[in-house]
């Protein structure tokens, strides 16, 4: 007489059960946002080590540093790897998340694979895919890749290779004019500078 009615323990396992889903739908959500974030993190340090690797070995042509997405599950990163200043053959690596993740690293602009992203002498990006058509260095890594999830992360390139990220794709029209001014003229006088009978240029005390 002094224990539970069947109604009570019902009603206790159906809250249980409602908690127990919740907090599975939670986890498999943190899961799926914590893979996109890795693979996100994994792509911006892989595009960041290219462009200073060409930088540093000052590459020209066919010795640049790139990467190549050779789907939207997978790319391959050709850089000097063991850091002797020569790009070997073998200094390739394939990242491939497709078994692991639903994480896709997609483009805005409309292409053909692969699509390889390579980096000159002074950090500049140049973006082509492979019918060599220029192709806007914007990508989208996201998991359900819908309209109606919003997580998501985008990584721009700007023309002289710096990596942004964000997670909206951004609208270079709303970028702010450049403000450049004309500083005055203060000469070095610990430089020698060749008279000009037209000029006379003083040198402050």
């Amino acid at each position: 007489q002094a224990g539970f009615s069947l109604v009570e323990m019902t009603v206790v396992l159906v809250v249980i059960a409602v908690l127990t889903t919740l907090a599975l739908i939670q986890f498999s959500t943190s899961k799926v946002d914590l893979e996109r974030q890795a693979i996100a993190r994994e792509f911006k340090v892989y595009l960041e080590r290219a462009r200073f690797d060409s930088v540093r070995r000052r590459a020209e042509g066919a010795e640049q540093a790139s990467l190549t997405l050779t789907s939207a599950s997978s790319f391959t990163v050709r850089m000097d790897f063991d850091g002797d200043g020569v790009l070997a053959d073998h200094e390739t690596r394939t990242v491939d998340f497709s078994q692991k993740s639903r994480t896709l690293i997609l483009v805005t602009d409309v292409f053909n694979y692969p699509l390889q992203i390579r980096f000159d002498r002074r950090g500049h990006v140049q973006t082509e895919d492979g019918l060599g058509n220029e192709v806007d260095p914007v990508f989208t890594i996201c998991s359900n890749c819908t309209d109606a999830d919003p997580d998501r992360t985008v990584l721009a390139l700007s023309a002289t290779g710096t990596v942004a990220s964000t997670r909206d794709i951004p609208d270079p029209t709303t970028f702010p004019e450049p403000i450049i001014t004309d500083p005055p003229f203060v000469p070095n006088c610990y430089i020698y500078i060749a008279p000009d009978s037209n000029t006379s240029t003083p040198c402050p005390l």
